[in-house]
């Protein structure tokens, strides 16, 4: 796993888009699932996020579009399937900012 550099204290601050990832982040479901695509480490068609959360598909399409409006996934459509993946970046910058003071 890549070393994350530290953000600087002077430089910790946070704005309305993290308290919407924790916010996303914070029901057991969301974390289920957003823990499945970074174990994944690729991105994954919601019937392989469905066949390994196991949640019926109108409930985990409304946790991903929540965790992807909060901007800690990313979707594409290709014909008729929808494949999501973890956005990297945003998790750094969410982990940056929990791991600046210690």
């Amino acid at each position: 796993m890549k070393s994350i550099a530290p953000l600087p204290l002077a430089r910790l601050e946070a704005n309305e888009s993290h308290v919407e990832a924790f916010k996303a982040l914070a029901h057991l479901t969301r974390l289920q699932v957003f823990f499945f695509l970074v174990r994944a480490g690729s991105e994954m068609s919601v019937g392989e996020i469905q066949g390994a959360v196991g949640i019926p598909g109108p409930t985990l399409s409304h946790h991903l579009d929540l965790l992807r409006r909060a901007g800690l996934v990313e979707s594409r459509r290709e014909e008729r399937y929808v494949y999501y993946s973890v956005r990297r970046e945003a998790v750094t910058t969410l982990v940056r900012l929990l791991t600046a003071c210690c």
